[in-house]
């Protein structure tokens, strides 16, 4: 019988094993459990690795007090979104979602609780709403029209009648536009160095002329040398013209804006100037109609300095009860107004400003 010493170690078992699916041989109870103890010495330092790393990192401002936002969802909770708005935040709505569209007249009737005969009133009204705006844009491209041809009123007039005239059928009426016409063809002839009836060009051009009468060139040469001087002095002119327009615009914008620095100026420094302006704006309105912009500021500056300083507008006062007709007596009433004109218009202004301060 052999003695195993407690205190000799064991030989080490060289018996292959099975590592396919048998367990492992149970260890002696003597011996302590070290694969448990590595396992749970690996858990505590990777859990102090963690907190070392969270402290290294900065506090999310979304997350609440207390709350690690690296931490995995409690039971039974879905994962956290942190793309995702925060919670109570209106959605937002998708990008293909469809726009409100706005109520029908029978949802308007419904909504407002029109019966009867005001439900019908208001179907009226809005079906006349929609023909007025109908005709609104109408009338503004028709404007928008006319006043790209830059006609004149009486260009336009006569181009108007001109065409009523050969469309009548009477032979007067035609017979006077054939006139007309033959005069705008005259105008057209020297404005282009053209021929036309009871017009010729080479007449204007005294030069030219005399050069055809000695033979020096012929009448077709001197044709052509009237239609390159009219085309010449006709692009000069365009050019002129082009130029003037971008100028009164420039002109228009500066006027405007430095009477709305004088008005942000006036109202910044006089504590009644909304109270003056009902009182300027007739004079205003002159100013803006007789004066070039550029003098548009000063003029109105002037005539607003020229208000006494607590003038203000009075209130508006409610018209007289209308008298009944009476054929036997005269109708009274009061003189009517001057009219507001260049020369009066500061006076007028400063009498009723004077008036309302008495």
């Amino acid at each position: 019988m052999t003695i195993e010493d407690q205190k000799t170690p064991a030989a080490p078992d060289t018996t292959p094993i099975d590592t396919q699916g048998a367990p492992a041989a149970a260890e002696s109870p003597s011996q302590p459990e070290a694969p448990q103890v590595d396992a749970f010495t690996a858990g505590v330092e990777a859990a102090r690795a963690q907190e070392a790393q969270e402290d290294a990192l900065p506090p999310d401002a979304d997350a609440p007090d207390g709350a690690d936002p690296a931490a995995p969802p409690a039971d039974g909770q879905p994962p956290v979104d942190p793309a995702a708005p925060p919670a109570g935040a209106p959605a937002a709505p998708p990008a293909d979602a469809p726009t409100a569209k706005p109520p029908t007249v029978d949802e308007e009737v419904q909504q407002l609780g029109l019966k009867d005969r005001a439900a019908e009133r208001f179907r009226e009204l809005n079906q006349r709403l929609e023909e007025a705006s109908g005709f609104r844009d109408r009338v503004s491209q028709w404007e928008q029209t006319v006043e790209s041809t830059g006609a004149s009123p009486e260009q336009f007039g006569g181009a108007l009648r001109y065409l009523s005239d050969i469309n009548s059928g009477d032979p007067a009426r035609m017979g006077e536009a054939y006139d007309r016409m033959q005069g705008e063809l005259q105008w057209l002839g020297k404005q282009l160095g053209r021929e036309a009836p009871g017009f010729d060009p080479i007449a204007a051009h005294s030069d030219l002329a005399t050069r055809v009468a000695s033979g020096d060139i012929t009448r077709d040469v001197a044709l052509e040398l009237v239609q390159h001087r009219q085309a010449g002095a006709l692009q000069q002119t365009h050019v002129q013209t082009q130029q003037q327009r971008v100028q009164q615009d420039q002109e228009y914008d500066q006027g405007i804006a430095s009477v709305k620095e004088l008005g942000l100026g006036l109202r910044a420094s006089d504590p009644l100037f909304d109270q003056k302006m009902p009182l300027l704006t007739p004079a205003i309105e002159v100013i803006q109609q007789s004066l070039p912009p550029s003098q548009w500021k000063q003029a109105i500056h002037n005539a607003y300095l020229r208000l006494p300083a607590g003038a203000v507008a009075a209130p508006p006062a409610a018209a007289p009860p209308r008298a009944p007709n009476n054929p036997t007596r005269p109708a009274g009433g009061a003189p009517l107004a001057p009219k507001v004109t260049p020369e009066n218009a500061f006076e007028l202004g400063v009498q009723q400003a004077r008036l309302l301060g008495q």
